[in-house]
Formats: C-alpha cells, sequence, structure tokens
C-alpha cells in the first residue's frame, strides 16, 4: 500500500471534493475519483457520516495517495491514534477499493465504538448525494 512515502487513502465524507474537509486533501494526488468500497452508511447527528463493513452497499468516494505527514493530520482530524483503540472515533483500516476496471487496496476510516448506537442509514452510500438530497427537500 505503501509506494515512494505515499499511501492511499479512500474517502467518503467530509474529506471528499466539495466536502467541509476537502482542504485537508487539497495537496494530495487524486488517484481515482470514480470508486467504491463495500459496506454500510450512516448519518450522525454532528454534520459528517460513518461507515462500517457489514452490508453490501456501494460507499462512494475518492481515492488519494497521501504522504505520511498528510495522513497523521487526516488522523487527528479523523480523532484516529493507532495507540488508542477503544478511545478512537474511528478506527483506519486497510480495504479493498473497486473500480469499474480495477480493485485496490488502501486505507480508511470505519465507526469506531463511541458511535454504537448510530443507525440512520444512508441508503445509496453516497454522503455528497445524500447532502443534496437534504437540501432540495427544504
Amino acid at each position: 500500500m505503501q509506494g515512494r512515502n505515499k499511501h492511499r487513502l479512500f474517502v467518503y465524507g467530509t474529506l471528499r471534493k466539495g466536502g467541509t474537509n476537502d482542504h485537508y486533501l487539497q495537496q494530495s494526488e487524486l488517484v481515482e475519483d470514480t470508486c467504491w468500497i463495500i459496506g454500510e452508511m450512516h448519518n450522525t447527528p454532528f454534520g459528517y457520516p460513518i461507515v462500517r463493513f457489514r452490508g453490501q452497499e456501494k460507499i462512494r468516494g475518492e481515492l488519494y495517495a497521501v504522504t505520511s505527514e498528510e495522513l497523521i493530520r487526516i488522523d487527528e482530524l479523523e480523532g484516529y491514534n493507532p495507540e488508542g483503540k477503544s478511545e478512537n472515533e474511528y478506527e483506519r483500516v486497510e480495504c479493498t477499493v473497486y473500480t469499474d476496471e480495477s480493485e485496490t487496496n488502501a486505507y480508511t476510516y470505519i465507526a469506531g465504538i463511541g458511535f454504537a448506537n448510530i443507525n440512520e442509514p444512508i441508503v445509496g452510500g453516497d454522503w455528497l448525494g445524500f447532502l443534496a438530497g437534504k437540501k432540495t427537500e427544504r
């Protein structure tokens, strides 16, 4: 997964282009903007989604190549500490990222145990699409 000091990172929520935290990836290399992982996505009351590796839905996102320094900054944003398994907001894990032509391994962030009671599904697995739909409901 790591090559020339780069790590592959799949993002599905606020880090995507157009998301509230996309500036974290401004200097990163976009590898693929039409890709997905398999799982389930849920809305939180905090303005960002969570993903769990259960279910069989496509979770849409983007794949980036990030430096170790960028990954550390994103770990901080996501409340991830490699030493703090039981206290992490999110866990950074390896996953398979799919495109229409291929698949690759990358890191992504999944819900930590503090999100156990979050169960509002985002049907379709697309955070930005979900937000756009909420705006049109108003």
